[in-house]
């Protein structure tokens, strides 16, 4: 049964008069009061021979346990600016289960001025407390190394289980084994081995003889080390084991195709272009000429009750859209903040309880004045035209109709009308919404038909867009734009405006803004129709496409006895990032920036089961066992 969200707590602390923070519950401490930034260099960073190891490779991955300031974190940034190449990428990941407030982090950061830069560019990004997993790009010039940071929200039994990486240096950084056990347990000692590679390192300044005789059994080789300050030892350790499941590192490709200038295409490209990866689009018309075309679009988060990594996944891809397009495209993308009207009585205890239960902290959510409406302070608007144009613009462009793939000599060939060869490629992603075409076997997609219509009223005041049983937002100071229909239809190509349509969305406005649908004349009503793809469950279809000729001795094989799809059998280098419904421009940035991340070796910006409930195999994986 799954569990009802009630909220993440946040760190509750008391301060020293010289400005430390302390935990009230543990009663233990975040940083020395004797220069703990020297304790973090001598204890966590010479404990991993940090920088010296980072010359070693292009990525270098970093996790912490209890990352609390973040001062480990801005220790190892301003390290990896002076030291690391511009070419390297660093991936910093850290469980922190009560995060602090922004106003927490500020003030705890005052004790650091030498750290300014990095506290800065923290703060900036710094994720509101909902449980699950943030992925964040850390500010910096072109020439400077590129560092991703990814915080994990949630207790660290729950998330550490969820992380999919390759550990290059573990920091523990925790409170006290006596004080909180659960950081310290054999699950948690499992986990930094299933996580490990060969030769990771492992600092901490724990001797708790529970953490040396754990590390050892789950093979590192734990050494004392002379400790910093009144620390009289710490603790290095090597992982030294080799196994099956220690895979190399995959490297990123040289060069990618993409199918589709929708908003997951573009996505697609921009990420591609962060890691250096050249792109060539393929797009049978004009970008966001499909379902992406609208003159405007909302950003909103889907609201869940539920504690589920599916439910955890629609909030992180929310606040991950959020930053994702005011720092890419910002002059596509305007902060309105959305308010949800309550369609029935039903929709009211929702919101209510959505509120009593901190699903969406305080700092993203509270209730309107009327005591039903849900107010979503981040919530947003975007121009997908603009917003495409600018994150497709690293890409190779070429305006062509695509009607079939092939796998040939290694590569993958994409094909016109008449056999025509359009390009050839290592990978393929396939990003194309409601489009067709042959040569492979993909998931079926249900094709939803939605029209928008468009209406001049007088001043219509609408500032913040109103979501309800329908939709409604303003595009100018007398323009409205307002609907949609949402059916299921079997033709792609039905694009075309109807009156009928027109009538539904003025009836389901009055519904919504009664005042408003009365200045709306249907006889000048205009819009816009496109069709949306999803897929039959309504989960979007993001990762490696299975083989789905072979999928059937696998599933009959498997089936029941796995928690993921990563043993079927797939085809090498090809992808799918589709049926996201009408949800594409709040679930587009996360989903590319995971697909982006699994074809270049990257950790995950997923859980590991929402990534499961998202992988295209699982339709081939059910067709497969029916039979």
């Amino acid at each position: 049964m799954t569990r009802q969200f009630l909220g993440l707590p946040t760190a509750n602390l008391k301060w020293s008069q010289t400005g430390e923070p302390e935990d009230v519950g543990s009663g233990d401490v975040y940083f020395s009061a004797n220069d703990g930034l020297a304790e973090t260099k001598a204890v966590f960073l010479a404990g991993c021979d940090l920088p010296a190891r980072w010359q070693q490779d292009d990525l270098h991955s970093i996790a912490e346990l209890g990352f609390g300031t973040g001062l480990n974190f801005m220790a190892t940034l301003a390290k990896w600016r002076k030291f690391a190449r511009p070419d390297q990428r660093l991936h910093y990941i850290a469980i922190e289960g009560a995060p602090l407030s922004h106003e927490q982090l500020s003030r705890a950061h005052k004790a650091f001025p030498e750290l300014k830069r990095e506290a800065t560019d923290l703060q900036q990004i710094w994720p509101d407390a909902v449980k699950g997993f943030h992925r964040r790009s850390v500010p910096g010039n072109a020439n400077e190394p590129s560092i991703e940071l990814t915080l994990l929200f949630g207790p660290v039994a729950e998330m550490l289980p969820q992380l999919d990486a390759q550990i290059d240096s573990w920091f523990l950084d925790g409170f006290a084994p006596a004080k909180n056990p659960q950081m310290w347990s054999e699950e948690v000692f499992a986990q930094l081995a299933r996580l490990s590679r060969p030769e990771t390192r492992l600092a901490t300044y724990s001797v708790a003889g529970l953490v040396r005789r754990g590390l050892a059994a789950h093979g590192f080789e734990v050494e004392k080390k002379p400790g910093h300050g009144r620390k009289r030892q710490r603790l290095e350790a090597t992982y030294t084991r080799s196994t099956a499941n220690h895979q190399a590192r995959l490297k990123p490709p040289d060069n990618v195709i993409v199918i589709g200038g929708g908003i997951a295409g573009a996505c697609l490209i921009h990420e591609f272009a962060q890691v250096g990866v050249s792109v060539t689009l393929v797009e049978a018309q004009d970008l966001a000429a499909g379902a992406s075309g609208n003159e405007i679009g909302l950003v909103s988060p889907r609201l869940d009750l539920e504690d589920s990594p599916l439910a955890r996944f629609y909030r992180s891809a929310f606040a991950y859209a959020c930053q994702f397009y005011a720092y890419s495209c910002n002059a596509a993308f305007n902060t309105t903040g959305i308010l949800r009207k309550p369609a029935n009585e039903e929709k009211v205890h929702k919101h209510w309880d959505l509120i009593a239960n901190a699903a969406l902290p305080k700092t993203l959510a509270e209730l309107d004045d009327d005591g039903s409406s849900l107010f979503l302070k981040t919530g947003a608007t975007l121009c997908p035209a603009t917003a495409i144009a600018r994150l497709a613009k690293p890409a190779k462009p070429i305006i062509a109709s695509v009607k079939r793939i092939e796998r040939n000599a290694g590569q993958w060939v994409v094909y016109g009308a008449d056999k025509q060869m359009i390009a050839s490629a290592d990978h393929l992603v396939l990003a194309l919404g409601a489009g067709e075409l042959t040569g492979i076997e993909l998931p079926a997609l249900r094709l939803l038909r939605g029209q928008v219509s468009i209406g001049i009223t007088q001043q219509h005041g609408i500032k913040v867009p109103m979501i309800g049983a329908s939709y409604a937002l303003g595009l100018d100071a007398d323009r409205l734009l307002f609907g949609a229909t949402h059916d299921r239809v079997e033709d792609p190509t039905c694009n075309q405006t109807t009156k009928q349509d027109h009538q539904r969305n003025l009836a389901n406005l009055g519904i919504l803004h009664p005042d408003l649908a009365e200045q709306v004349e249907l006889s000048q009503l205009t819009g816009r129709a496109s069709v949306r793809a999803a897929s039959p469950d309504l989960q979007p279809l993001a990762g490696p496409v299975a083989d789905a000729g072979k999928c059937g001795p696998w599933a009959k094989q498997f089936w029941g006895k796995l928690s993921d799809y990563s043993s079927a059998p797939m085809l090498d280098g090809l992808y799918l990032l589709n049926g996201l419904g009408s949800r594409g421009l709040t679930l587009a940035p996360l989903l590319a920036k995971s697909i982006v991340s699994e074809i270049c070796g990257e950790p995950s910006p997923l859980e590991r089961d929402a990534r499961t409930a998202l992988h295209p195999a699982r339709f081939c994986a059910r067709a497969a066992r029916r039979q």
